[in-house]
């Protein structure tokens, strides 16, 4: 069962970061950019070569990303 949220996301109120993988076939890239483009404050860190389980595709580049947003 899938369930649209996409009227949601304006609603969250924190910054977020998405990390994608940018060869995931579960839920595409094009899904990433539309989230950031909807939810205020969001950053889309994209995982090059990753797939849908891209933080052990590229631990190194996920482990950054998410120090480098929650030093800042």
């Amino acid at each position: 069962l899938s369930t649209d949220l996409t009227a949601d996301l304006s609603k969250i109120k924190i910054p977020t970061l998405l990390i994608w993988g940018e060869n995931d076939t579960a839920t595409p890239l094009s899904d990433g950019k539309k989230m950031e483009r909807l939810i205020p404050d969001a950053g889309l860190v994209v995982v090059s070569g990753g797939g849908h389980f891209s933080y052990l595709d590229n631990f190194g580049k996920t482990a950054a990303a998410i120090d480098y947003f929650l030093a800042h």
